[in-house]
């Protein structure tokens, strides 16, 4: 008897210890269990704040544009302009692409991109490259910009509006630069310097690259680094004639012809350009060897300087448009520079047409100052 009493009490014991086991790994398993459970609660309570936040950042936002766009609205209130209240109505524009172009600088740069149909270059997209699918189907685009690197200073003459946006008015007649001394209104002009830093401008379409999102494009007078705000297709009704017939007229001063009819090239440029694009290529990415990339630069080089990038408001007598000084005596021997992609091309004007004496890599892009994307270069032939 007295070991079955040893028998039952050693069961009993066991039993308890079993049982205290048993509720502490049961009491562990609530305690994680509501870990757990507090953890998650949290997490979604983080998850509902961020979402929350994000949800209150992008209606900021949202009200923010609204007012920039709307603010100026109230300014007309109990203004009069022909018997009637002023409205100004601002428009908030986004960046939809940037230009990629060999025109490192504005001298250089052809005032009409037909000018210099050899001119390569492409807009490099910011927006979904499906946006674009289809534009392939067209010879030609306008491209939507705006002119970044105007030179314009803030004066009294320049409105600024409760958004920040500033009005050019400082000219309101400005002399173009082959009208011969005439003044006539800016907007009856081409001229960059506008009441509103928008230019509209004819594009050749070469082609879409979807993978690298990029508008390749030719016959362009964009300034690398240009801000694009809208693509829009080129079609037949946009050609004045195309319905009616009527001719497209221009004044006199706009339809003469003053393109200097010959361009050389001296055997040192010759050699200069075919080592930039040997050797480190300083005409990458628009002008390659794998492109035909030299006989390419050579015709766009020509072109441009066919139309005379000189300086048209220099007070000196070697100015655009002119091959020998008011005395008679020429001024052929002044060299000038212009910047094309990273090279430096150096070039004399004389009565018989263009000399191009040097074409060079030696310029160091990268290490001088840039404002807008646009090197300043001290040397003021450049």
């Amino acid at each position: 008897s007295s070991n079955y009493s040893g028998a039952v009490a050693t069961f009993i014991a066991a039993a308890a210890a079993a049982f205290a086991t048993a509720s502490i790994c049961l009491s562990h398993r609530k305690e994680s269990e509501a870990r757990i459970a507090k953890l998650e609660e949290t997490r979604q309570a983080e998850r509902t704040g961020r979402i929350r936040a994000e949800m209150k950042l992008r209606t900021h936002l949202k009200n923010q544009e609204a007012i920039s766009i709307e603010s100026t609205a109230s300014e007309g209130e109990g203004e009069k302009a022909s018997g009637g209240a002023q409205q100004k109505h601002n428009l908030l524009l986004h960046c939809i692409g940037t230009v990629v172009s060999p025109y490192t600088k504005r001298m250089g740069t052809p005032r009409q991109g037909a000018l210099v149909p050899s001119g390569r270059g492409y807009i490099q997209l910011k927006i979904p490259v499906e946006c674009v699918e289809g534009l392939e189907s067209y010879s030609h685009a306008w491209i939507l910009f705006t002119f970044h690197a105007n030179t314009d200073n803030p004066n009294n003459a320049k409105k600024t509006n409760n958004n920040g946006s500033v009005m050019n008015l400082s000219k309101t007649k400005i002399r173009p630069p082959r009208g011969n001394g005439i003044k006539v209104g800016m907007l009856s002009t081409r001229s960059p310097h506008r009441p509103n830093n928008i230019g509209l401008s004819l594009v050749k379409i070469v082609r879409v690259d979807k993978k690298m999102k990029q508008l390749h494009i030719a016959a362009l007078d964009l300034v690398n680094g240009t801000p694009v705000y809208d693509i829009k297709p080129c079609v037949p009704w946009d050609i004045p004639g195309h319905h009616d017939r009527a001719p497209l007229s221009v004044p006199n001063w706009v339809s003469q012809d003053d393109e200097l009819k010959l361009v050389k090239f001296s055997p040192k440029a010759k050699e200069g350009l075919e080592q930039c694009l040997q050797d480190g290529n300083k005409l990458a990415p628009l002008y390659t060897l794998e492109n035909d990339g030299l006989a390419g630069a050579t015709n766009a080089i020509c072109e441009i300087l066919a139309q005379d990038p000189r300086a048209s408001n220099s007070n000196g007598p070697n100015k655009r448009g002119s091959s020998t000084s008011s005395s008679g005596y020429s001024h052929s021997n002044d060299i000038y520079k212009m910047i094309f992609c990273s090279v430096e091309v150096e070039f004399r004007v004389s009565g018989e047409g263009v000399n191009v004496e040097n074409i060079s890599s030696g310029l160091d892009l990268d290490s001088v100052e840039h404002v807008d994307g646009i090197p300043i270069l001290l040397d003021n032939t450049r």
